[in-house]
Formats: structure tokens, C-alpha cells, sequence
């Protein structure tokens, strides 16, 4: 008996769309991903919204991540936003506004917006009084 894969990882990726949004109400990170449909038409995974609101009160902290990776050297830049009760939520670059939140998160706390090609980590968010 021979097996094979029902799903086909190097023809369908796994589609996701993040998003993150600044407001004065705090932080909104949104996380989209498509369904997992198998080659031949069936749906393994439905497709999900996961939404997380992030009040103020609630954010411990925002830092700008940017690592090298081996072996060409490519930049992976992320926002990890550390809340109060120990957990984090990491937005990567690519996600939908995240250069706006860069800017407004650095606006809002008064620090400049820190330059990516020479930037290792900075953060770039502290609550009032921290």
C-alpha cells in the first residue's frame, strides 16, 4: 500500500494576513488565516479571525526586534508587544500597518523612530510613569 500526502505544503501555503493598529484606546493586532483545503478540494482547517484588543492598562511594553539571519544575512524585523500579565504578542514586519505603528507608537510614547539598518533591538513603547 502506498501513501501519500493529502496535502501538498510546497503548492498551497498557508495564507495569514496580521494586522496591527494603534489607536488611543490602546493596541488591535489581527490575525487572518485562510482554510487548509487539501489538493483535492477538501478542507482540513476552516479559516480563522482571531482579533486581540489590547488596552493600555494592559501593555507592559513594545520593543522593535531586528535579527540577521544566516546564511545571507536576511532582516526579519518584529514589534513584540509584552503585556502585563506575562504574555507577548510578536507582529512582523509584512504585517498590514505596521510601519504606521512604528511611528505612532514612538510618537505616542515621545521617542524618535529608530533606524532599521543600524538598529539591533530598541523599545520603542513604555506606559506612563514605567
Amino acid at each position: 500500500m502506498r501513501c501519500s500526502s493529502t496535502i501538498s505544503s510546497s503548492e498551497e501555503e498557508d495564507a495569514s494576513v496580521q494586522r496591527i493598529e494603534v489607536s488611543a484606546g490602546g493596541i488591535t493586532v489581527t490575525l487572518v488565516s485562510d482554510p487548509l483545503v487539501s489538493r483535492y478540494g477538501r478542507v482540513m482547517r476552516p479559516g480563522a479571525t482571531s482579533v486581540s484588543e489590547l488596552p493600555w492598562d494592559e501593555v507592559a511594553g513594545v520593543a522593535l526586534s531586528v535579527v540577521g539571519l544566516p546564511p545571507d544575512g536576511e532582516r526579519r524585523v518584529t514589534l513584540i508587544v509584552d503585556l502585563i500579565y506575562g504574555e507577548y504578542l510578536e507582529v512582523h514586519e509584512d504585517a498590514e500597518g505596521f510601519t504606521d505603528a512604528v511611528r505612532e507608537l514612538c510618537r505616542h510614547s515621545g521617542l524618535p523612530v529608530p533606524d532599521l539598518t543600524t538598529t539591533a533591538e530598541a523599545v520603542i513603547f513604555t506606559p506612563p510613569g514605567s
